[in-house]
């Protein structure tokens, strides 16, 4: 090793652990950064540069790496997102969050030639900003940022582990083969966003059928169901009435579990769920007064509105013990507890009955 080298990995080695420091308070920075914008991505990740690698650098470009400034990936961070067009937007973050290097900085996509098939990522160098707070020695350190789609990062995961670097590196056939499937790559990058902007389109166009109670036709599936559960003034109406029981705060639940059990009471579109809510709200809201009544709870799911709602069209229907049981099974995997719920759902149906005969 030369003079330069030992001289650079001695500088190196003093501000190593400035270098680790930074890198969680980039992390941290990005991490905030991202859930401020609402995009939601499926990693940020950071590394040190290790010594023999920067070793091997200093190797394999002796006259780019004259000092140790000259260095800007010790610290590198990456972030991995979900759809293509986040990666414009992640950019756009991360130019008005730190400082930019643009003489270092490139979007590699742009350097791939027209007629040919590749996957490059957007590379950022960047610094902390200057009389922002930050502490005064990890100033002035720069670090890299690499944005790419997930699709991206798994491409550039193969490529490393088979050893591919260029086209000159292969014979052509292989060659070939790694232009067509970038190429396939490239297409499904963008079929996810098309999918993506069509679930979109199509929860705005339910929930503006719900509001405006136009959903009859509307089949029940999760986005449906979910914007029913939000949006409908009678549903919504009903649910405050159940955690006035108690004077509990509502809490929004996924409603998934609940598509499998409609569809056994064969309520398949939001109409046929509107219908059952009509005719079995009182009985309901009765069964949920006495599970609720006296319970305390501060908090109370969003589904329980769909779980009373069920089981009084299980007592309406006048469905027999056996069939309550493989009815609560779709959701309870023991039989025994199966069992003992719909025992419990029926003897409370037989009280309530009485109640009503004795009122």
């Amino acid at each position: 090793m030369n003079i330069k080298d030992r001289m650079i990995i001695e500088e190196y080695r003093k501000q190593k652990a400035d270098f680790e420091r930074l890198g969680d308070v980039v992390h941290q920075i990005m991490k905030d950064m991202l859930k401020d914008a609402h995009i939601m991505v499926n990693a940020v990740q950071h590394r040190v540069k290790e010594e023999k690698s920067l070793q091997g650098k200093l190797y394999r470009k002796p006259d780019e790496l004259q000092k140790f400034s000259d260095l800007t990936d010790i610290l590198g961070t990456r972030i991995i997102c979900y759809f293509a067009d986040d990666v414009d937007r992640i950019g756009k973050l991360i130019e008005n969050t730190f400082e930019i290097d643009w003489e270092n900085s490139t979007d590699k996509r742009a350097l791939l030639k027209a007629d040919a098939f590749g996957y490059l990522s957007l590379h950022y160098i960047c610094l902390l900003p200057a009389n922002a707070g930050y502490p005064e020695e990890l100033l002035g350190k720069k670090f890299e940022v690499q944005i790419r789609t997930i699709l991206q990062h798994a491409w550039s995961d193969v490529n490393h582990d088979l050893g591919y670097k260029s086209e000159f590196g292969v014979p052509r056939e292989i060659v070939r083969e790694f232009a067509r499937l970038a190429g396939l790559m490239e297409i499904a990058d963008e079929e996810f966003m098309h999918v993506r902007d069509h679930v979109k389109e199509y929860t705005q166009d339910t929930r503006k059928k719900i509001i405006e109670d136009e959903a009859e036709d509307v089949l029940i599936n999760l986005v449906s169901l979910s914007e029913y559960m939000l949006h409908n003034k009678k549903m919504r109406a009903f649910l405050q009435k159940l955690a006035d029981i108690e004077n509990s705060e509502i809490t929004e639940i996924d409603p998934e579990n609940y598509i499998n059990q409609l569809k056994w009471l064969k309520v398949e579109t939001i109409g046929d769920l509107h219908r059952m809510q009509e005719r079995n709200e009182k009985l309901a809201f009765e069964l949920a007064k006495k599970t609720l009544e006296g319970s305390e709870l501060d908090i109370l799911s969003s589904n329980v509105a769909l779980r009373f709602l069920c089981r009084a069209e299980l007592i309406q229907g006048k469905y027999s013990e056996n069939e309550v049981t493989e009815f609560i099974m779709l959701t309870v995997n023991i039989r025994e507890r199966a069992e003992r719920q719909a025992k419990r759902l029926m003897r409370t149906a037989d009280a309530l009955m009485k109640d009503e005969k004795n009122g």
